[in-house]
């Protein structure tokens, strides 16, 4: 090949080589060059960015956590103000406290019980509630397994606010019932209950606990074993609420970040504020954020050295790539210049095989393509259709000669057989023969469309009238007992249809689905706009079915050389094909016993 092209052997080796040195140098220059740049610039950058990023990052789930607490203690608050504000449950409140005896601290009311379990249902973040004068304990929902006097006083305090609302921190609580018990994390909300008449208070305080389970969803968070980044909610005197480890719940805040961090969290007086922190021998970012709701605190803690765990990481893996680059395009260049040049020889040859008559080459592709297995795949697919496209034309040439030597053979004058039938027809009415005049007038009306050869195609109403005339000559043949019915959207009367496509399917169904049944038969015929804008005829009936594998059978016959039965079938199917496309034609949808439905789909024609 290089000789017939007058190329010298050592000049083409010095072009390869070129190549060669040209692509290493490349390789280095737009792999390398860019990576040192950008590692440099990278590493420089990466500690201050990824601190504003992460100092961002906690700054916004901070806010978040704290208006997702709120919302949800919001309502909290609402649902209490439902309880407190309901005249039933406040008036059955004050019998209770006091009809009930001395000597009992402990009551309750199945229709108390009743009336909150409705309006808490729909709530499941509710353990129980309660409610507490200074000489009872009223259970609500759920009674405390602690109920003694001394044991709720604390709850009492409530009566020292008025009408205002006080939180309880987290405690460890043991609800009983007639069933079970419960042992469960709790924060409570406590408010005064007042008569709705005249706003004076009655003495009693009504207590909602709350799974302590929800602050830890909404508001605690640690990221890893070492807690580089923690959110936790303690309350106004820095006792904690939730915290990710259970232990430390009730504890001081001082236990977690030390006096220090204590001090500023509790004693700073701002809603929210940032600022370092060491302790433990860690450098801390803590931020936090004041709910609107009561004076709890959201606290978020960062450790420094999660910031820039990522930065070091980056340089390592820098140093790791830079390597590995080196070593690959070195590798790379040696194969590069031969992995393109090669494939495009090939090609070329090829090609010039093709332009000489050959349509039996193939380009050899690769499992693991590239660009040019692709160009490849895609010259053999060319090379393929146009050997199919040719062998199509051959094929369909011949089926040109068949058809035409057919219709020449099947040719008859129409008005000689118009005039024929006419005259049986007047004929048979003298002598009174009424059936055989009927017969023979549809007969004509079936022939004068079929036997139209300037078009292919006809309207659908008179596709309909043309089996139509068919169903009424098969009545007088063979007196069968079948009933058809037909229905024809007004849209799709005047489009066109190729026509003969009804009747072969309707005589399949007369011929086969009904020998041999006794029973009433039925074919309906229905003709409506499909929903791609073309025209669907379905031809049902109930008869004996058949076997849907045979069924499909029956428009693969022309193509398999078999004869299945369904010639007339696949032979419409084919006619369809032929003239709207092979995306059109007939579906068979058939079950033993169960009848069959013939689906035609047909493109829009005017």
């Amino acid at each position: 090949m290089i000789k017939k092209f007058g190329w010298a052997l050592p000049s083409m080796n010095i072009w390869k080589s070129s190549i060669r040195y040209k692509w290493m140098l490349l390789l280095f220059l737009f792999s390398l060059t860019p990576l040192i740049i950008m590692g440099t610039i990278s590493y420089s950058l990466s500690k201050s960015t990824i601190n504003e990023k992460v100092t961002e990052y906690s700054e916004q789930l901070l806010k978040q956590t704290a208006d997702n607490i709120d919302t949800r203690l919001g309502i909290y608050k609402d649902l209490m103000m439902q309880v407190v504000n309901n005249g039933e449950i406040v008036r059955m409140l004050r019998d209770m406290d006091r009809e009930s005896s001395s000597n009992s601290y402990d009551i309750d009311s199945l229709s108390l019980t009743t009336k909150l379990s409705t309006i808490i249902a729909i709530n499941q973040d509710i353990q129980s509630i309660s409610f507490i004068s200074k000489d009872h304990y009223i259970k609500g929902i759920y009674r405390w397994k602690n109920r003694t006097p001394k044991d709720v006083s604390g709850f009492l305090t409530t009566l020292e606010d008025g009408s205002n609302f006080r939180w309880f921190p987290t405690r460890f609580n043991t609800y009983v019932d007639s069933l079970n018990t419960q042992s469960v994390d709790v924060f409570s909300l406590a408010k005064q209950i007042y008569k709705s008449s005249d706003d004076s208070p009655v003495g009693i305080i009504a207590v909602l606990d709350i799974r302590g389970e929800v602050l830890r969803e909404l508001g605690s968070s640690s990221t890893n074993n070492d807690r580089d980044i923690q959110n936790f909610v303690i309350d106004g005197q820095g006792q904690i609420v939730s915290y990710g480890d259970n232990s430390m719940i009730g504890r001081n805040v001082s236990e977690v970040l030390g006096e220090q961090g204590y001090s500023q969290i509790v004693h700073s007086g701002q809603e929210e504020f940032r600022f370092p922190l060491n302790e433990h021998g860690k450098k801390l970012i803590v931020n936090f954020k004041k709910l609107h709701t009561n004076d709890w605190i959201v606290v978020n803690v960062i450790s420094e050295s999660v910031l820039y765990k990522d930065s070091d990481r980056l340089l390592r893996m820098f140093w790791i790539i830079a390597l590995l680059c080196i070593v690959l395009s070195i590798v790379t260049a040696i194969f590069l210049a031969n992995s393109i040049s090669n494939p495009i020889l090939k090609m070329i040859r090829l090609m010039r095989q093709v332009m000489s008559g050959d349509l039996t080459v193939r380009f050899r592709v690769r499992k693991h393509s590239d660009e040019f297995d692709i160009l490849g795949s895609n010259f053999n697919y060319m090379v393929a259709r146009i050997d199919e496209l040719l062998k199509t034309v051959y094929e369909e040439q011949n089926q040109k000669r068949n058809a035409e030597l057919k219709a020449l053979q099947a040719q008859i004058n129409p008005h000689f057989l118009y005039n024929t039938l006419d005259i049986i027809k007047w004929t048979a009415l003298i002598q009174k023969a009424n059936n055989a005049a009927e017969m023979v007038s549809l007969l004509s009306r079936l022939l004068r469309i079929s036997l139209d050869k300037e078009k292919e195609t006809v309207t659908v109403e008179e596709e309909i009238e043309h089996v139509q005339c068919y169903l009424g000559i098969q009545k007088f043949r063979f007196h069968y007992n079948i009933e058809t019915n037909v229905y024809v959207e007004d849209a799709v009367r005047h489009l066109q249809t190729p026509k003969l496509i009804l009747q072969p399917i309707v005589e399949n169904a007369i011929l086969h689905a009904f020998s041999d049944s006794e029973q009433q038969g039925q074919i309906d015929i229905t003709c409506v706009r499909g929903s791609d804008g073309g025209i669907r005829f379905q031809i049902s009936d109930n008869g004996k079915g058949m076997d849907p594998a045979f069924a499909k059978s029956l428009l693969r016959h022309h193509e398999t050389g078999e004869k299945t039965g369904g010639i007339g079938l696949a032979n419409v199917d084919e006619r369809i094909k032929l003239i709207s496309g092979k995306a059109y034609g007939i579906d068979i949808v058939s079950e033993p016993e169960s009848g069959t439905v013939i689906t035609i789909r047909l493109p829009y024609l005017e």
